[in-house]
């Protein structure tokens, strides 16, 4: 029926630990008679569902050791039902302030101590249960929240490839123009100057070492770094848009850069960089689906905060803190970048807001400085 629950006596009367011993036959019972036993014993057992205690034996005072009980983290949330020849309000009153839960005077009844014994093992038994359960549910939460955060940089991969394709496209384009008519000449006899020819060459040579600054800027973006370093602001934005600025070119977005900028910060731009790319994406998203005219993103920079506003509308539909929740229902991956966005920015002892602005959101970044 029980599961053996253990009950802890704390009396030095013999008679009411026999008397105790037998009415309570079902269950595990231990008496203890000093103070130090006492303290000792629950703070290196606990297994401990309940304390039977008298408020006054010979060398202890039973609302003291309650108190202390209440005060030890292993031992607060051990219930205590004092048993007591007093029965005066005050004594009642103390018993119940010093953090017990029932009060049995004496000579008591039986049934009566049976039954409040038995509703308080269960009534622990509910709340052990229901704390095992929250503590179950606190490390869903924390692999739910690891594997969001991985499905959002996995995500974030995704949008910077797709972002230095566009950024390629052109160029490649151009490359094989060059090559398609160089080749075209070739194959025709045509006379080919050396000045053409260098020129050709000189041309090819540019395209590939943008080409290659992309990959360089990626690179630098996307490897994980744990370095601190001290960098301005608005240079870890330019450097970011070096990888975007094609796909922002192709939807025909305008991005300006207002800094004011006099003093560097110290933090992990690796980082600050991926919160800024997030913000860009959404907001490039936002102005597209909507088919906003004139499209545009205003960044303002000033002394360890950023502020990044675009003309889209706009946070609708949601509140602004439920647009930093990672939404990866959605056809898009913007809300899992703004979480990503979010948890670096918490990571790092941030503040990310985001707000509407006369044309559309707003998204402001302050920190003091930015550590990994």
């Amino acid at each position: 029926m029980h599961n053996k629950h253990s009950i802890l006596v704390i009396n030095d009367e013999t008679d009411s630990i026999n008397t105790l011993t037998n009415l309570l036959k079902e269950y595990t019972l231990i008496s203890l008679k000093d103070k130090t036993e006492i303290i000792d014993k629950l703070a290196e057992d606990g297994a401990i569902d309940l304390i039977l205690l008298d408020t006054m034996t010979h060398n202890i005072d039973g609302f003291e050791i309650c108190r202390l009980l209440k005060e030890n983290p292993k031992t607060t949330h051990v219930p205590i039902i004092f048993l007591s020849a007093k029965n005066k309000p005050s004594d009642i009153q103390m018993a119940f302030e010093a953090g017990g839960v029932d009060y049995i005077t004496k000579p008591f009844n039986p049934d009566e101590l049976l039954s409040r014994v038995n509703t308080h093992l269960k009534l622990r038994a509910y709340e052990k249960d229901l704390e095992s359960r929250v503590q179950d549910e606190i490390q869903k939460n924390k692999i739910n929240e690891q594997m969001i955060f991985q499905q959002s940089k996995q995500a974030a991969l995704g949008e910077l490839l797709m972002y230095i394709a566009h950024q390629w496209k052109q160029p490649l384009a151009s490359l094989e123009s060059i090559n398609n008519l160089m080749k075209k000449k070739f194959q025709s006899d045509m006379v080919v100057s050396k000045d053409e020819y260098l020129k050709s060459i000189k041309r090819s040579e540019d395209i590939i070492e943008f080409i290659e600054e992309t990959i360089e800027a990626f690179k630098k973006f996307y490897t994980p770094s744990a370095d601190n370093k001290e960098f301005f602001l608005a240079d870890a934005v330019i450097d970011i848009l070096t990888i975007i600025e094609g796909t922002f070119y192709f939807d025909d977005i305008k991005i300006y850069i207002l800094s004011h900028e006099k003093e560097p910060v110290y933090g992990n731009v690796n980082e600050f960089s991926q919160v800024i790319f997030a913000i860009l994406n959404n907001s490039r998203e936002v102005l597209k689906q909507r088919e906003i005219f004139n499209p545009e993103i205003r960044i303002e920079i000033e002394n360890k905060k950023i502020t990044i506003m675009d003309n889209g509308g706009g946070i609708q539909d949601k509140s602004f803190e439920d647009i930093f929740l990672p939404s990866l229902g959605t056809k898009n991956s913007s809300g899992v970048s703004l979480y990503l966005a979010k948890v670096l920015v918490e990571k790092n002892s941030g503040v990310i807001t985001a707000s509407n602005g006369k044309d559309g959101a707003v998204f402001t970044i302050e920190f003091l400085t930015w550590i990994d």
